[in-house]
């Protein structure tokens, strides 16, 4: 089935502000993608017993989406290629999904810390030095949404570090902000994660990941 008859077939069952927020963009894959999580939070809302709350979305300060008629239940969303991802918990999270597109060292130096580019560099292959990157990349971007500053929070304002068991410490303004991170791979040329606060790290929190075109 061709791009456009799947999204004309889907677009009809989210609600009118996501078909406007799709049709808003250029070129397919970004209609696609637009829709594509759309979808996953309605399903996501529906499976979790607030079927219909995705029909009402509002804006924080900072451009942040909330359920305007469910402000206890929280959620974040994320799209890269063909994965679009979807997170809904009892508290403010964000999430991130990046496909791994190659060597990204120059992007490191110009947007990490030192010690991030560092800690990038001592991984001997470059397929490796990517990866790194790219779990890098989706950490920083969680913690950035679910601050709710998002882009207003550059990624060389604060700094991950990460010890011999793999596990992230947040380090910001010269303080480690009590925010836990969770990291899913599923060796599939993606990389994805998401973000609470520490308080909340044992709370329930429902996760999906799926390929568009499954979705779809």
């Amino acid at each position: 089935m061709k791009e456009t008859s799947v999204f004309e077939r889907f677009l009809g069952q989210v609600p009118e502000y996501r078909q406007k927020k799709a049709m808003s963009f250029k070129f397919p894959k970004g209609k696609m993608q637009s829709l594509g999580v759309g979808l996953l939070l309605q399903m996501a809302c529906r499976d979790a017993g607030f079927d219909g709350a995705d029909n009402h979305i509002a804006y924080g300060e900072n451009g942040k989406p909330y359920l305007a008629d469910f402000t206890d239940v929280h959620f974040n969303l994320s799209h890269s290629g063909e994965r679009v991802m979807c997170v809904i918990s009892p508290f403010e999270v964000g999430c991130d999904v990046e496909m791994i597109k190659g060597d990204r060292g120059k992007l490191a130096e110009r947007f990490f810390k030192p010690e991030e580019s560092a800690w990038i560099k001592h991984f001997e292959t470059l397929d490796a030095q990517s990866e790194a990157f790219y779990r890098l990349w989706t950490l920083k971007e969680c913690y950035m949404k679910v601050t709710g500053r998002g882009l207003s929070l550059m990624p060389d304002m604060f700094a991950l570090h990460m010890d011999e068991n793999e596990n992230v410490s947040l380090f910001h303004d010269g303080d480690r902000p009590e925010y836990s991170f969770r990291e899913i791979d599923l060796h599939d040329g993606y990389r994805y994660a998401y973000c609470i606060k520490n308080e909340c790290k044992n709370a329930p929190q429902e996760v999906r990941c799926m390929n568009l075109k499954s979705l779809l």
